[in-house]
This record gives structure tokens, sequence and C-alpha cells, in this order.
């Protein structure tokens, strides 16, 4: 199977790159060579780059926009660069599943940057992760750039530590480790945090138990309260429904009553119209009749006139018979007589005839008088017709306008009465207006002084928020505080621990040290005091100081006598534990210090001996150790001093640097046994320090407790002020629907008001024009009176004068009768006494003729006396049935006249009914006005239920139904209500939302504890986790160190033809922390330190430490920039020679200027820049050009 290959790179835009390149490689050595500033480094830094490398300086630049190819004076900047490896990954090398696999880096000059996998968008620890162990990763060694190939000489020995990982395969172990630490320290972090929040949730899940307990009946009640009010709100709308219906029925009533009122008074109208024309036409009747009697009594005295003269006729007839005789008696007597007879009856006869024509005089003078009457008479009776006519017009006018009057009176009664109603209405809706209005301003009172509480509970909030956020910052600065001091301590310990571990294992001292203090303190060996560390005390300032000057001497064992010191050296030797200097108090003496004059030279500290503090009887083994030893500040002062003593004296700078005697200086990093002389007191200042923060953690831990329940008692005053602002939220929607009700019932007074007052002054108005109307009826029907007045007596002064006129006329018709009668009586005496006169003329000459003519006269008068009293009786017949008739017609106008008066008086019934009709119509429009209004009220009062409804509990009225309960019993109800308001109101403030927030608490609470044991459990499983890498590290890590030590030997011996070469840990016991150091003796030449190595040595050392590494463990490729550069040529062969036939798996790409390597290598590519700024590469593979010249040369 094919190993690992990085087949090819590709770069585009990547610094001097401006085109796209792409250079390929095969197995072995592949050199880039080129002139200076050509771009050859820029291979390197692309591979670096593509690989993950955020480090601008690694890069060779300012910042990483300064990797993108920035333009030349002929072509423009570009706006990103892209490099692709990409890699051969049969033997799945890489754990990728895929035979290739090409790794890109894009950046942008937005600052976006971006990595892929085979195309695929990745994070750069996905790139990390891939390349972990082999290698190539960001800690590897399979780049060594341009001048730092002597890094891994020059670094500190723990600073080296990473490639050995990486080439030891730890990398991932370590970065596993570093995960779970992180994670540990994360769970901790997390479970210091769960428990906090637990301990919080736990101090409020009680008080907010209560709080729901509360609530919960709080709102237990308010449902049951909810349930009344909408049951009694219901029953209220169920009754106003029944009202309301009641109250149509009423209306309906009243108006079908008002309906029938005003047909009756359209019947009236009609009736009195009737009645009106009745009157007129009987009284027209009356007249008529009247007439007829007149007419009929005019007949009569015709008739009468008649019957006298037939009765005169019929006294002639008795007279002429009476004559007759009387002359038939004369007949006998003489003619002397007879003659004396006819001039006497001439005479009478003369006389009649002057009286006839005085009378006829008499009778033509009374006839035209009667003519004259008869004519007045009809003229008088046309007047008086017309005169009735009038007085029946005036009738119905004087009707109508007493019937407006007794209309315009009754209305104004009721108008009156409407006023007064009105008036008392306006009072008790003024009464009822000021009471509410009383209300209104106490509810917005109660409102405003609601949200001034509501104000001063949300500015409590505030300032309890406030209080709050100090409390917690207080707290939390407080737990930050104690945390760090939490830390702190626990830090004091471990170190203390760890020191005390140290000193208790004599950590730093030498086997055979540990081993005399051991015999020591069991009491094998007598007279021991101690290693000199343990019995002296130095200021931390001096402690490096006098731990340097003191050297390996801080281990020497100070005993009481040189026999006590021969006795451990001779159980060292028998035990073969080691050697040991022992210093016997008894014998060691110090030499006198001889030099002076130091205090006033510049940086001068003190005699080492005087910065010691010891017991008096060490003070000369002190004084023998230290007594000629100079403390300065610095190398600069101790150099200074040295070399103004002559080099006769060995100084030590605080830092620990020394100017020896004769003037060498000693100086660097400190050795592992660096602080055994402060060991104890940083042990005794470390557990002081301890203590100390234990004391202030137990303070702060105490200001916590009294924080956290400070802030506690705030956050449930909080919570308690909030629940009287939601109390009062809802007191205050309460009054607000409360204001909105007594608002709607003060805006339907007022309106009320409004109207009635409108309606007072309408009545005022109307009552004035009804009174007007009133007064003008009553003058229109006075002067109507009147008239009647003036046309009755005028009708009755024409029926006066008319009935005169008939009793003139009646008398002028007698006269006239009588003086007929008078002149037929004078005619006939006339034409008697003519007959008589020729009668006794003829008698005279024929008294014979003359008797027997006047028997027949005397027959002829018989006959005619016996027609004219049958014709008497027939005129008396008639006259009898003209008097009946008369009398007929009197019943008749009697009957007419009743029948009038009837009607008259029903006339006045139909005026009073109709008046009684209007007012009761009035007074039934009054009460449907008032039945209307009351029903308006009443849906009023109906719907502003159901916007209590909808405003309390926005629900419909459907909806609420469904909700409320029955109410049978009313006045139960409202008493329950009332009984769980109070209930309400003696609960208090209520924090509704305690039944929530106890729920989420107490389920948080639930669920921070299963957190808390799921998280601790996770903090086990990581330490054991954690223990198991640890434990993997070790046994890799000293197999791997141990291969790569061992090959550096190897490599070392044959890079430089000899020598020896060794890598060692300098903190064996500490395995995963300890530095590395490296131990090298060059052939033929001993060099006292690694810093007194030629650049040439150091590198070809560095280059025998990474072959080791690479024979452990091969990275796929190796960029080695200008590594050579420092050797000479011999050495240059010696490392190509060693890449070429070593038998590496690693491709090596070479950027160099050295022949050796270019001749070594596999395949050149020549990097020119033939455009300023643009790098071009040109590809050589040597191989084939060797084939190719051997060809050549064989032909």
């Amino acid at each position: 199977m094919t190993k690992m290959l990085l087949s090819s790179i590709q770069i585009q835009g990547f610094k001097s790159f401006a085109d796209k390149t792409v250079l390929k490689f095969g197995k072995g050595i592949t050199a880039v060579v080129g002139p200076n500033g050509s771009g050859k480094s820029n291979i390197s830094d692309a591979v670096r780059w593509v690989l993950g490398e955020q480090s601008t300086k690694s890069l060779r630049g300012q910042s990483m926009e300064d990797v993108i190819f920035g333009g030349t004076e002929t072509r423009r900047p570009h706006g990103y660069c892209e490099v692709t490896l990409n890699i051969d990954n049969s033997d799945r090398t890489l754990n990728f599943d895929n035979d290739t696999v090409a790794v890109t880096r894009r950046y942008y000059r937005s600052h976006e940057s971006e990595y892929a996998i085979n195309g695929v968008s990745v994070r750069l620890k996905d790139i990390h992760e891939l390349f972990m162990d082999t290698g190539l990763g960001r800690d590897g060694y399979s780049m060594i750039g341009q001048g730092r190939i002597d890094n891994i000489i020059s670094s500190k020995s723990d600073e080296r530590r990473d490639i050995f990982e990486e080439a030891a395969g730890i990398s991932k172990y370590r970065y596993r480790k570093l995960e779970a630490e992180r994670k540990l320290t994360a769970a901790e972090d997390n479970l210091l945090r769960l428990h906090d929040i637990s301990d919080e949730l736990e101090a409020r899940v009680g008080p907010l138990k209560e709080q729901s307990a509360k609530a919960q009946k709080f709102l237990e009640l308010s449902d049951r309260k909810k349930e009344l009010e909408i049951g009694l709100w219901i029953h209220t709308l169920d009754n106003s429904k029944e009202v309301l219906r009641a109250q149509e029925s009423k209306i309906a009533a009243a108006q079908l009553a008002y309906r029938e009122i005003d047909e009756e008074l359209s019947s009236f109208d009609r009736r009195s119209e009737e009645n009106t024309a009745y009157f007129a036409r009987l009284t027209s009747d009356i007249e008529g009749e009247r007439l007829n009697i007149s007419r009929l009594n005019e007949e009569i005295l015709k008739n009468d006139g008649a019957i006298t003269v037939i009765k005169n006729d019929m006294e002639h007839n008795r007279q002429s018979f009476e004559r007759l005789q009387a002359e038939a008696e004369q007949l006998g007597v003489s003619d002397a007589a007879a003659a004396e007879e006819i001039e006497k009856r001439q005479a009478v006869a003369d006389e009649k005839k002057a009286q006839k024509a005085e009378t006829e005089q008499k009778l033509a003078e009374l006839e035209k008088h009667l003519s004259d009457l008869l004519t007045s008479s009809e003229n008088i009776s046309r007047k008086i017709e017309n005169e009735v006519k009038r007085l029946n017009a005036l009738t119905a006018e004087s009707a109508d306008k007493r019937v407006e009057m007794v209309t315009a009176e009754s209305a104004a009664e009721e108008t009156v009465a409407r006023r007064e109603n009105a008036g008392q209405q306006i009072a008790e809706y003024t009464e009822q207006l000021d009471k509410l209005t009383e209300e209104f301003n106490e509810t917005q009172k109660l409102i405003q002084n609601i949200e001034e509480e509501i104000i001063s509970r949300q500015n409590a909030v505030k300032g309890y928020e406030l209080r709050l956020t100090s409390k917690k910052e207080a707290a939390e600065k407080i737990k930050a505080e104690l945390e760090e001091k939490r830390l702190d301590a626990e830090e004091k310990r471990r170190r203390a621990k760890i020191l005390r571990d140290l000193e208790n294992s004599m950590e730093g001292f030498s086997h055979s040290v540990k081993e005399i203090v051991k015999q020591s303190e069991t009491g094998t060996l007598r007279g021991i005091c101690g290693p000199v560390s343990k019995l002296i005390s130095v200021e931390k300032q001096y402690g490096v100081a006098v731990e340097t000057a003191l050297a390996a001497a801080i281990q020497n064992i100070i005993v009481e006598t040189e026999a006590d010191a021969k006795r451990a050296i001779g159980y060292l030797k028998s035990t073969k534990g080691g050697r040991a200097t022992f210093l016997p108090v008894a014998t060691i003496k110090s030499r006198e210090f001889k030099e002076h004059g130091f205090e006033d030279m510049a940086g001068f500290v003190g005699i080492a001996s005087d910065l010691v503090e010891t017991d008096s009887k060490y003070r000369e083994i002190i004084k023998y150790l230290l007594g000629a030893v100079v403390v300065t500040e610095d190398i600069d002062s101790a150099a200074a001093i040295a070399k103004k003593f002559g080099y006769r004296i060995k100084v030590v700078s605080l830092d620990g640097q020394i100017v020896n005697p004769g003037g060498s200086l000693t100086g660097g990093s400190l050795t592992k046994n660096a602080g055994l002389i402060n060991r104890a007191a940083d042990i005794k200042a470390l557990e002081e320090k301890a203590e100390s923060l234990k004391q202030k953690t137990a303070e702060l831990e105490e200001k916590l407790r009294e924080a956290e329940e400070s802030a506690a008692a705030v956050n449930a005053d909080i919570t308690a002020v909030r629940a009287e602002i939601t109390t009062a939220n809802e007191d205050k929607i309460r009054a607000l629907a409360e204001l909105r009700r007594i608002g709607d019932l003060k805006t339907a007074a007022d309106g009320a008001i409004k109207q009635l007052t409108a309606e007072k002054g309408s009545y005022d108005e109307k009552l004035k024009q009804l009174k007007e109307t009133a007064a003008a009826a009553a003058r229109a029907i006075a002067e109507l009176d009147k008239q009647k007045n003036e046309v009755q007596a005028s009708v009755a002064d024409m029926t006066g004068g008319r009935d005169n006129l008939n009793a003139d006329r009646e008398e002028s018709a007698e006269q006239i009768t009588a003086l007929k009668l008078n002149i037929i009586e004078m005619q006939k005496d006339i034409e008697a006494a003519d007959n008589s006169v020729a009668a006794l003329k003829d008698s005279v000459s024929g008294r014979a003729q003359r008797l027997k003519s006047i028997s027949a006269e005397t027959e002829q008068l018989n006959v005619a006396n016996s027609t004219l009293e049958q014709k008497i009786q027939d005129t008396e017949s008639a006259t009898a049935a003209l008097r009946e008739q008369i009398k007929q017609s009197e019943n008749n106008i009697n009957e007419m006249l009743e029948k009038r008066d009837q009607t008259e008086k029903a006339g006045v019934e139909l005026r009073t009914g109709e008046r009684e009709k209007t007012a009761l119509r009035e007074k039934t429009g009054g009460e449907l006005a008032r039945l209307t209004e009351r029903r308006e009220v009443m849906l009023r009062e109906y719907d502003d239920v159901i916007k209590q409804l909808y405003d309390e509990y926005q629900l419909t009225r459907s909806e609420a139904e469904k909700i409320g309960v029955a109410i049978d019993k009313p006045a139960e109800a409202k008493k329950s209500l009332a009984e769980i308001k109070a209930k309400i109101r003696s609960l208090g403030s209520v924090n509704v939302s305690a039944i929530e927030e106890y729920k989420e608490v107490s389920e948080r609470y639930g669920f921070m504890s299963a957190q808390i044991n799921d998280v601790e459990t996770t903090r086990a499983e990581l330490h054991k986790l954690i223990n198991q890498l640890t434990h993997q590290m070790q046994d890799i890590f000293t197999e791997g160190f141990g291969r790569i030590n061992e090959n550096f030997r190897k490599t070392f011996t044959e890079l430089f033809g000899g020598g020896s070469a060794s890598l060692t840990l300098s903190d064996p016991e500490n395995i995963l922390e300890s530095g590395i150091d490296i131990n090298v003796k060059l052939p033929g030449k001993n060099v006292p330190s690694l810093d007194g190595l030629s650049g040439g040595e150091k590198a070809l050392i560095a280059l025998s430490i990474y072959f080791a590494i690479m024979r452990v463990n091969a990275p796929p490729f190796c960029f080695l920039d200008e590594v050579d550069t420092a050797l000479d040529d011999i050495n240059v062969d010696r490392f190509a020679d060693y890449m070429k036939k070593s038998g590496f798996a690693t491709q090596f790409i070479c950027v160099t200027h050295r022949r050796g390597t270019m001749e070594a290598a596999d395949m050149l590519y020549g990097v020119t820049m033939q455009e300023k700024g643009i790098t071009k590469l040109i590809e050589l593979n040597v191989a084939e050009l060797e084939k190719t010249l051997l060809q050549n040369k064989g032909a």
C-alpha cells in the first residue's frame, strides 16, 4: 500500500504567487532554489498557512491581510488568496475515508476565512484534529522555517515538549485531556452555578409555595366570584328580558289604546260634524214646518172667510126668503103702500151702494196692505232662513272653537302635569346626577389614588429593583471575591500541600541527604541537625541569591560533631546510599572576610551571611559558607563590584547570576533545585495566607449569605409589591369599569335632564301656545256667542215681526173678509132692495105672477141654503183637516225642537267626550312616552350588563351563560358574593403569577437537582477520564521519548562522526510537565553549555533531533526552509546524504541555496521573479534528467 504523500500544492493569490501555481511532488527530496527575495519561502509559508497557522509573525507579515497578493505596478491587488494541499491518503494515515484529501484555506480582504476538506466547508478545529499526531499539526515538526532550525536548541527545556509530544503521539491524548479538563472546569463552574441557582431556587420555593397557595385560594374565590357575578348578571338579563317583554306588552297596549282613542276622536269629529249638520237640518226643518203652519193658517183663514161668505149667503138667502115671504105678504097690500115701500127700499139700496163703494175702497186698501204684509212676511222668512243658516254656522264654529278651547285647556292641563312631571323627573335626575357625579368624583379619586398607589408601588419596585440590582451586584461582587478567595485559598493550600509534600519527601535533595535525614528521624543516626536549607531562613527577596551562593552546599548536612559526621558517612558507605557533605558544628570555623568598602558601591545589597537568619549555634557554619559572598541587585552591579575588588570575591545578584573569583560568570535559568531555602517559609506563608483567606472566605460567605438573604428579602418585597400592583391594576380595571358605568349613567342622566329641560321648555312654550289657543278660542267663542245672540235676537225679532205681520195679516184678512162680506151683503142688500123695488114695482104690475115667482125663488133659496150648508160642512171639514195638519206640524216642530235640543245636548256631550278623549289621548301619549323611555332605560341597563360582562370578563352573553351558575335565590347569591369579596379583600395583596412562578421554580429546582446530580456524575467521569489519559500519556510518552533518545544518540553520532548525545527529563518525577534537556558531547571538543556552540553545530544538533523524531513518527512530508544555511559544505553533504540514504518515509521539500542539498534532490523547482513582485516556477526532474544524460552519453 502506498505511504501517504503530499502529491501537490496549489497556490493562488498567496503573497507573491499572483497567478495560479501548482507544485507537484514525488517521493524523496524536492529542492526549491532561487535567488533571495524570489518567493521561495512563500511556499513553506503557504503550507504552514493552509495547515492553520494564525500567527502573522510566523508568516512574516504585519496582519493576515498581508498574505493576499498586494499588487504591483502592472497588476491589481487580489481580493482573496487560496492554497490547497492535495494528499494521497491511500493508506488511510489520515482519519479520512478517501484516497485523496484536499485541504483548502481561502482568505478574503474582508477578513473572512474559509477552510475546506475535499470541497466541504469545515472548521479550523477539524483541520487540527485531522493532522494531530502526524507531525503536521500546529505543534508539529514538519515545518521548519527559515532561520528557526536552532530554536529547539535555544528554547527553554519546557518549551521543547510540544515537538516531542507530537512525535510521541500523545498530542491527541493531551488534546483530549485538555478538552476533558476544560469540560471539568466548565462542569465545576457549572456545578457552582447550579448550586448557586439551586440555593437561590430553594430560598424562593418556600415563600412562593405560600404565595401560590394564597394565589390559588384567590383564584378559586375569584372563579366563584366570577360565576356568581356572571350568574347574577345573567339573572338580571333574564329578568330584564321578562320585564322588557312586559314593558313591550304595556307599550303595545298603550299604543293600541292610543290608536283606539285616536280613532274615537276621529269618530267624535265625524259625529260632531254629523251632529252639527243634523242640528242645522232640524233647525231648517223646524222653520219649514213653521212656514207650513203659516200657509195652513192662511188656508184656514181663507176657509173661514169662505164659510163666513157662505153663511152670509145663507143669511142673505134667509133674509131674501123672509123678504120674499114679507113681499108675498105685502102683495096683499095697496099700491100706495107699495110705492112707499119701493121708495123706501130704493133709498136703502142707494145707501147700501154708497156704503159698498166706501167698503170696496177700504177693501182695496186692506188688500194692498195684505199684499205688502205677505211680501214682508216672505222677506222675513227668507231672512230668518239665512239667519238660521248663519246661526248654524256660528253654532258649528262655536262648537269647533269650544272643542278647540276644551282641547287646548285639556292639553294645557296635561302639559302642566307633564311639565310638573318633567320638573319632578329633572329634580330626580338632578339628584341622581349629583349622586352619580359624587360617585364619579369618588371613583375618579379612587382611580387616582389607585394610580398613585400603582406609581408609588412601581417606583417602589424600581427602588427595590435598584436595591436588588445593587444587592445582586454586591452579592455577585462578594461571590466573585469569595470565588476568587476560595480559588486563591485552594491554590495556596494546593501549593502549600505540594510544597509540604516536597518538603516531607525532601524533593530536590539528593538520595544520600534524604537517607541521612530519614535515618536521623528513625533514631538510627544521632547528632544530625539537618540540611543547611532547613536550618536557615531568608527573606523572600534574598532567597534566590543565597540559594545560588550556597549552590550544592545547600544540601550539606549540619551535624553536632565530627563523630556524628563519620557515622553518617559510614552509613552511606555501607548502604551505598551515595555521597554527602557534613558540616560539624564543633569543628567548622569561618574565615575572616577582609574585603571592605562595599557599602558605597552601587547595587550593593549585603554580605550573604548577614542576610540569613539561623540559630546562633549554626552562625559560624553560615559564615563559613556565605561569609565571603557579596550580594548585589543585578549582574551589572555584580560585575562592577567584582572588577572593583580584582575578581577576588564571589558576587551573586538577586536573580541568581554569579561572578566567580577569577572573573568567570555563571548564570541563566534557575536549576531544578531552586527554592529549597524558601520552601518552608513559602509553606508557612502559603498556609498563613490560606488560613487568612479561609477566614476571609468565611467572612465573605457570611456576607454573601447576608447579601443573598437581603436580595431575597428585596426580591420578596418586589414580588409582594408587584402582587399589590397586580391587585391595584385589577382594582383599577374594576374602578374604570365602574367609572365607565357611572359615566354612562351620568351621560344618560345628563341627556335625560337636557331632554326633559328641553321638553319642559317646549312644555312652557306649548302651554303658552295652548293658553293663547284656549284664550283665542274663548274669545272666538264669546264673539261667536255674541254673534249667535245677535243672530238669535235678530231671528227672534224677525220671528216676532213675522208674528206681528201674521197677526196684522190675519187681522187684515179678517177685515178684508168682513169687508168683502159687507160688500156682498151690501151688494145683496142692494140687489135685494133693487129686486124688492123691482118686485114691488112688478108686484104692483103683476102681483099674482110675483107670488108665483116668490114661491119659486123661495124654493130656490132653500135649495141654495142646503147647498151652502153642505159647502160649509165641506169647508169646515177641510179647515179641520188643515188644523189637524197644523197640529201635526206643531207636533213635528216640537219633536224637532226636542231632537234639536237633544242634538245640541249630544253635541255638548260629544265635545265633552272629545275633550275627555283628547285629555285621555294626551295622558296615554305621556304614558306611552314614559313607557318608551323606561324601555330605553331598561335597554341601556341591559346593554350595560352586557358591556360589564365584556369589560370585566371579555364574555358574550352566550359564553357567559355557559360559565355562570343558575341563580334561584338572588338575595342569597348577592350575600354569598359579598362574603366572597370580603374573603378576597381579607387575602390582601396577592401575587397571581406566584402559581406559575412556583410551578416553574419548583420544576427548575427539581431540574437543577437532577442537573447537579448529572454534572457531579459527569465530573466524576471526567476525573476518571483525565486520570486514564494521564496514565496513557505517561506510558506513551515514556516509550516514545526513549525511542527518540535512542535515535538521537545514533543520528548525532552519524552526523557529527562521533561524540555522544542524549535527551533527559529535567523533572523525571513529573513526566508530563517536565522540560527536556539536551546533553551533547562533540567529538574532540568539551562544551560546557549549548550556548557556546556555533550556529552550524546548533543546526546540526537540531537536525539530529528532528531526524530522530522522524524515525519514531515520520510525518508525510517535511518542509526545511534554508536549514542548511549555517552548515559548512561537509556538513551540508552529510545532511543531504542522511536524508537521501537513511530510508525516510518522509517527503523532504528543501528551500536551499546549497549545492550539496540540490545535488541530493530528486526534483528541483526553480523560483524566479521575471516580472517584478510575481513568483514563477520552473520544474526540473533530476532523475529523468540524469537518465537522459546517461542515455545521451551512452549514445
